[in-house]
């Protein structure tokens, strides 16, 4: 449309007509830019909003987002390591805290703890806590060489960084090559989500020594099947990770069958609906076979060439 056509439409008033459209467009540009939209005068265009990294990529077009099954959470991981610890979401960090309050109190115990770490990540939220440790050991395991990059990174020239063992492995294979009774505390952390199936507990068993606990947190299963979806903007594209919702009742049914004693079970966050829960497990006499637990000193595992 010209402007002869508008001066024919609006007559006398067509001047206040083209003023008051200059006003709302420039309205509209300024608030798209305190949204962080980007904008384009020719052809006009407001584009789409830049989420914040702990809200994740709502925004994104629904056909841009590349998606990974838990079978390729490796390949998912990697991508999105270096931007990892940006987005934890309070619930989360929550979450962490409640297991970092229990190798603590494991600690006060025990100094010389041994714990191995079974989907480490970047160790920021956990490993990194106890960073000036001289007598703690750390075995960390995770399939995704880009994590464990970021572990040394947070570890490096720290008292624990030097008595880490840095595994890069997928979890149940490198769980079949750990020794038996080895280990004080294994975590397993937010992690089986990621997972297609859960783990062999049986071999997680054999791990512990015979004061030794397993300490398992996941994300509530309703929240997993309510946003089955993990999804991360990184470098102008977002990926996602199609989660798997775990059971804390399978959790029990399977460590128990595997000879181990159920020594506590929480939820984590508001009630009616809950963010997370934590499990812990301990050996249960009466059904492991004797296992010898390695002396505090011996030597740490070999680590296992990144696959």
């Amino acid at each position: 449309m010209s402007a002869t056509d508008v001066l024919s439409m609006f007559g006398p008033a067509a001047p206040w007509v083209a003023s008051a459209g200059g006003l709302v467009a420039t309205g509209l540009v300024v608030a798209g830019f305190r949204q962080g939209r980007s904008i384009s005068l020719w052809p006009p265009r407001i584009g789409r909003a830049q989420g914040h990294p702990d809200s994740g990529p709502a925004d994104a077009e629904p056909g841009a987002v590349r998606v990974f099954g838990t079978d390729r959470s490796r390949d998912f991981y990697q991508i999105i390591a270096a931007s990892y610890d940006l987005r934890n979401s309070w619930q989360l960090v929550r979450t962490h805290l409640a297991l970092l309050a229990r190798l603590q109190a494991a600690r006060e115990e025990r100094p010389a703890l041994r714990v191995l770490d079974l989907g480490g990540g970047t160790g920021k939220l956990i490993a990194v806590h106890f960073f000036n440790d001289e007598s703690m050991t750390w075995t960390y395991v995770d399939n995704c060489p880009a994590m464990a990059a970021e572990f040394r990174r947070n570890l490096e020239g720290q008292p624990l960084g030097r008595n880490a063992t840095v595994v890069i492995d997928d979890l149940n294979r490198a769980v079949g090559q750990l020794g038996a009774g080895a280990y004080d505390v294994v975590v397993l952390s937010l992690v089986l989500s990621s997972m297609p199936e859960l783990p062999d507990f049986t071999a997680l068993a054999r791990l512990l020594a015979p004061a030794g606990a397993l300490i398992v947190t996941e994300i509530n299963p309703g929240y997993t099947r309510e946003n089955p979806l993990y999804k991360v903007r990184v470098n102008e594209e977002t990926v996602a990770l199609r989660t798997t919702p775990v059971d804390p009742l399978l959790v029990v049914r399977e460590a128990t069958a595997a000879g181990l004693r159920l020594a506590g079970l929480h939820s984590l966050g508001d009630e009616p609906v809950y963010y997370s829960f934590f499990t812990e497990f301990s050996p249960d006499p009466a059904k492991l076979a004797p296992v010898t637990a390695l002396p505090a000193d011996s030597p740490p595992v070999q680590a296992g060439e990144p696959r």
